[in-house]
């Protein structure tokens, strides 16, 4: 046999290839719908804990269909590593070759990780959202707060201004200095009180919350209005009540869901009326039924999104040659 390589890409060289958001979210969906068809396999997340508040997960997945791509994301999570200069999440990504098995590259996790949650959130926004979203409302003004900004005016082009609110001022005028000249076409509006968030949100369509999980809720009940989307992207930040306030329950994954259910993640339990985000793309089930709901959606992060952005950045490395190519094996016989 001829000698098996990989490429190997690093986060510079993921980064060098200008990818388009949009065919980032246009992935993701792709991958989302097939999901929905019942075409994919994707085993529940394996993980290991090294230390309190922490994670350590194998996320394989295998999209189906016309797509016939299979790999796996091995990502890490510890908090902690923000007092020591070190990111709070990273990993790889390993993609396979779906018909032989072999490895075709082995990459950066950390881009993959943070532009594909928040393409899930902008796409969840695509068909869950009310008609005239104007405003919208981010908690978090850290790595997931730029990029579901960035993620969310490309499918709701008629968003007009982002409230940002933190726990850190610092943070907040950091976000500012950095998204301002992003996006000239949005108004970004700190928030330097409690009042100001609450008339924040009440202004709002969507409310994404982009926070570290905390010993109590940041939004309740009394917060929220109907007629809007709410987005926690951890669900410890919502009160356990507004999962059965909501009208309509949105996720990517049902089996996950009752996962962390089981967990006591949903303090409260969870609406009866749940659809899946992949069923919605497909038009099998509705993500809004009328302007005046309230439908809130968790997504936990599902490898079927990794495993179609690690496609997309390979396909487009090798059309443009960038990455190392590295040597797995010379031979097949490994007996000596």
């Amino acid at each position: 046999m001829s000698k098996a390589q990989f490429r190997y890409l690093s986060q510079e060289d993921i980064l060098a290839l200008n990818l388009d958001y949009k065919e980032v979210i246009d992935v993701v969906e792709k991958g989302m719908s097939e999901f929905g068809k019942g075409t994919c396999q994707l085993p529940v997340k394996i993980h290991v804990n090294t230390r309190p508040q922490t994670y350590i997960n194998a996320m394989p997945a295998y999209i189906g269909g016309d797509q016939d791509i299979t790999g796996m994301k091995w990502v890490a999570g510890y908090p902690e590593n923000r007092g020591k200069g070190l990111p709070v999440t990273w990993g790889i990504m390993v993609m396979n070759d779906a018909e032989t098995g072999g490895i075709k590259a082995i990459m950066d996790g950390r881009w993959i990780t943070a532009i594909r949650t928040a393409a899930v959130a902008a796409i969840t926004a695509k068909y869950c959202k009310v008609k005239n979203t104007h405003s919208m409302t981010i908690i978090g003004a850290g790595e997931q707060g730029r990029w579901n900004a960035r993620l969310m005016k490309l499918v709701v082009p008629e968003l007009k201004k982002i409230y940002i609110d933190d726990l850190y001022p610092a943070a907040i005028d950091a976000y500012m200095t950095k998204m301002v000249p992003l996006m000239p076409e949005v108004e970004f509006v700190p928030i330097r009180s409690a009042e100001e968030r609450q008339a924040a949100i009440d202004d709002s369509q969507i409310l994404i919350t982009a926070t570290q999980r905390g010993d109590k809720p940041l939004i309740y009940v009394e917060n929220l209005h109907k007629g809007m989307l709410g987005i926690p992207l951890e669900s410890t930040a919502w009160e356990g009540k507004t999962y059965t306030w909501a009208d309509r329950f949105v996720c990517d994954d049902w089996n996950l869901v009752q996962c962390y259910l089981a967990d006591g993640k949903y303090t409260d339990g969870l609406n009866d009326e749940y659809q899946i985000l992949g069923k919605i793309i497909n038009g099998e089930a509705v993500g809004r039924a009328s302007e005046d709901e309230f439908v809130i959606a968790s997504s936990h992060g599902i490898s079927i999104s990794d495993v179609a952005v690690g496609d997309l950045i390979l396909r487009k490395a090798e059309e443009k040659g960038i990455g190392t190519m590295l040597t797995l094996m010379e031979e097949n016989d490994i007996i000596r």
